[in-house]
């Protein structure tokens, strides 16, 4: 089968680490790209040769495109994405995959409608420390899984936020901290932890209320279904951009996501079990999965042996971004609402 045909809608920050994940997997190419700041487009278009574009229905209506790769902001996900599908092309979508869990569920009926493949970017399930961790959760090696927490504590400056209109607004952004960044760790704590019942939470603005409307820290009691508690706690608000920090009680032991490394914590002393390599794209403690999870997601489609995060993947990250926010108003224990 030949190479598909991919598009890139949205050149900001996170479209040309898709880019370059295209370039080096062996069955898409990049046809194109597209942003409505024409010389963003242009200069993506130019560094890769190939063509660019302005404007979505302009894509879509382009035969041989196959797929478009959604990086632009969190309030057009949703709709671009039931838009491509009804298009009839195949999705890369970048997180959040919605600003709400309706918004969700809407794209994701939009999707199976039209019986496209929708890949969601959780690239940090496949970093090695990452993989590790969930093999050894469910082969049973270290007993079963008692408590879970994660932290995650990283730097969002007032220029982050100034240099694109819409960062740092409820109704652009859908929301600050939880669902641009830590939403990355939800989705952790929801993967090794296992499926989530409710959330108790908290959001605030405490090192940058002068410069967003939306929150730079959140809180979290977590409720698993099998009767367990995880705890979660994450910030814009630190000093540096600091690796992420997950820590599993096991019954026999501790294991430790810590420095991009998993540390096994037993009777015998630490033993490293894995270790996460430096990425090429983007800034490595953003996960280290992108190239791997796209060219994953175009072998399978070209017919290959390969798995790759789904859209309903998302479903339990998106449905505790929801409970928090809610918790947070209404100083309840939420249940958590899938799509």
């Amino acid at each position: 089968m030949s190479q598909m045909n991919a598009v890139i809608i949205g050149c900001g920050a996170i479209g040309p680490i898709h880019a370059a994940a295209i370039a080096q997997a062996a069955d898409v190419q990049l046809y194109g790209v597209c942003d409505i700041i024409e010389e963003r487009a242009r200069a993506l278009a130019e560094k890769y040769g190939c063509r660019s574009f302005t404007d979505l229905e302009q894509v879509l209506a382009d035969e041989a495109v196959d797929s478009v790769h959604i990086c632009t902001p969190h309030f057009l996900h949703a709709e671009m994405t039931a838009r491509a599908a009804r298009a009839g092309k195949h999705i890369v979508l970048e997180k959040p995959v919605a600003m709400s869990v309706a918004q969700a569920r809407t794209a994701a009926e939009a999707v199976k409608a039209a019986g496209v493949s929708c890949c969601a970017i959780l690239q940090n399930r496949l970093n090695p420390s990452v993989e590790k961790a969930k093999q050894l959760i469910e082969d049973g090696t270290y007993g079963k899984l008692l408590g879970i927490k994660g932290f995650l504590t990283w730097k969002r400056t007032a220029e982050y936020y100034q240099s694109e209109s819409w960062r740092g607004k409820w109704e652009t952004e859908g929301g600050g901290l939880l669902i641009n960044q830590a939403v990355h760790m939800l989705d952790m704590l929801h993967y090794l932890g296992g499926a989530v019942q409710a959330v108790k939470g908290n959001i605030d603005t405490r090192v940058l209320e002068d410069i967003i409307e939306v929150e730079d820290t959140a809180d979290a009691t977590i409720y698993y279904e099998d009767g367990k508690v995880g705890l979660f706690y994450a910030t814009n608000g630190h000093s540096m951009n600091s690796p992420f920090f997950v820590e599993l009680h096991m019954e026999k032991g501790l294991l430790r996501y810590i420095d991009d490394q998993l540390i096994y914590k037993g009777e015998a002393g630490d033993e490293q079990l894995a270790s996460d390599v430096r990425t090429t794209l983007g800034k490595s403690y953003w996960g280290i999965g992108h190239a791997r999870l796209i060219a994953d997601f175009y072998r399978s489609l070209a017919g290959g042996d390969a798995s790759y995060s789904r859209l309903q993947d998302a479903a339990c990250s998106m449905g505790m971004l929801d409970a928090i926010y809610a918790s947070s108003r209404n100083r309840r224990k939420q249940a958590v609402e899938l799509f």
